[in-house]
């Protein structure tokens, strides 16, 4: 039945139908989610049965396994979350997302752990999926790309590897408190690291890399939050694991070890603000884009190309003495990830990295009074917001709004223009909309508002 039939029929008289009870299926583990009195809400992670054969099976096991860990609650989730393998990977994760990002919100659950049964039953394939973005571009982050891989059978300490993973997983987006999360995690990758040893010795390299840089993920989180002796375990993690792996043999499981390590590197350095450290980071992603085929794997060589110049938006902020030069090799990094990233087929990514570009062209645009860039940034926000509407895409369309108000502004002080001016006060309006309604965001939101009122001040100037 179509969805206009649906709600035609619920407008019309008739017989009133009762309505049916959604069979509830989670089922909460035996002993799950122990936390102190006082201690807030908790969050609940979800376990699905991995797709493939044996996979509720071990579904079963991990729920077992899971619920051993305090601080979270962990409820069985009796359902498959499937891949349609007809559509290129990108796709197929992105399509099985939003069906996980819908049975969060019906189970008002923050972590949702799902996967399939690979090598004719024996490996694992775990993967994760938040209901919240804990934002991929901070150090640990487990994306839609990354897996946990564990060939089965498995040894029984392989639980303390799971629990780190879980835990690390869950404790950006967790529910309440996050600080006994985060105490956890100072202790329990070490644990993780040592149950490595109890894996037979013919174990196959990637799936010993994949732990490696799981329990190397672990770390950085630990590290994001606080645990300063996390950062050189991380690293030892991502050094072993890369000794394991190579472009040629075992691709995407190599880029996504040297996107982490980069991300890990990248966001030391930028706390200290070490543009050594910082290049040393940003070289991680240039490898990738050196060593990766385009035309094998060309998401993974245009997301380094993103992320390369992302850090060299940054190094541009730091170095002001190199600072045209960090930028305009930003852009030209950009112009090749658009060479992969086409709005008709990945409408969403190329509207962010659009979005992105325009920034960096607005700095650029910014650099010696070039308002040509300026006006290449304008229309680069513009392009963005033909995709990140304001009706699907709230936050994102108020961020790129605001850029597009702060590109306006500055060519309107160059050519006195008053569209430019008008144009600016709107996107700024606009985007304090957004944010005042959102929690969390007034800072942003005041920020924004003493912006506006500059444009304002320029506008009556200018009428005068």
């Amino acid at each position: 039945m179509g969805l206009l039939s649906t709600i035609l029929k619920g407008l019309l008289p008739g017989r009133r139908r009762r309505k049916k009870k959604r069979r509830s299926r989670v089922k909460l583990a035996e002993g799950s989610g122990f936390s102190p009195s006082g201690a807030g809400p908790q969050s609940r992670v979800l376990v699905a049965n991995l797709f493939g054969s044996g996979g509720k099976d071990v579904s079963e096991r991990l729920v077992g396994i899971i619920s051993q860990q305090s601080g979270f609650a962990t409820y069985h989730f009796d359902k498959i979350l499937k891949q349609n393998l007809r559509i290129p990977l990108l796709e197929r994760l992105l399509a099985a997302g939003e069906q996980g990002a819908t049975w969060l919100r019906e189970e008002n659950a923050d972590l949702l752990i799902w996967g399939e049964m690979e090598e004719m039953g024996t490996v694992a394939r775990i993967r994760f999926l938040s209901a919240t973005s804990p934002g991929d571009s901070q150090p640990g982050t487990f994306g839609l790309a990354d897996t946990l891989d564990i060939p089965i059978p498995w040894p029984d300490s392989t639980g303390d590897i799971i629990r780190s993973i879980v835990t690390a997983t869950l404790l950006p987006v967790a529910s309440g408190s996050k600080a006994p999360l985060a105490e956890s995690l100072r202790k329990s990758p070490k644990a993780a690291y040592k149950a490595l040893e109890d894996f037979p010795d013919d174990t196959p390299k990637e799936y010993r890399a994949n732990m490696l840089s799981g329990i190397g993920n672990a770390f950085a989180t630990s590290f994001r939050y606080g645990d300063k002796k996390a950062l050189p375990r991380a690293v030892a993690c991502y050094m072993s694991a890369d000794a394991l792996l190579s472009p040629e043999e075992t691709p995407l499981y190599w880029a996504l070890l040297h996107t982490h390590w980069g991300l890990l590197l990248e966001a030391d350095a930028r706390t200290r603000k070490s543009v050594e450290d910082l290049e040393t980071a940003s070289k991680h992603y240039q490898l990738i884009t050196n060593e990766l085929a385009r035309e094998t794997n060309s998401l993974d060589w245009a997301l380094a190309h993103v992320r390369y110049a992302m850090a060299l938006y940054k190094l541009a902020s730091f170095d002001e003495a190199r600072a045209s030069t960090h930028l305009k090799a930003a852009a030209s990094s950009f112009d090749e990830a658009f060479t992969v990233y086409d709005r008709s087929t990945l409408p969403v990514k190329w509207a962010e990295v659009m979005n992105h570009y325009g920034v960096v062209q607005m700095s650029l645009g910014g650099l010696g009074s070039n308002n040509a860039m300026l006006q290449q940034a304008i229309t680069s926000f513009r392009k963005s917001l033909e995709v990140r509407t304001k009706e699907l895409f709230p936050m994102d369309w108020a961020q790129t709004t605001n850029n597009l108000g702060a590109a306006c502004f500055a060519l309107a002080k160059r050519t006195k223009e008053d569209v430019m001016y008008e144009e600016a006060a709107t996107c700024f309006e606009g985007a304090i909309d957004v944010y005042r309604k959102r929690k969390g965001q007034k800072k942003r939101a005041k920020v924004i508002f003493n912006n506006l009122s500059k444009v304002r001040e320029h506008m009556g100037k200018a009428a005068a």
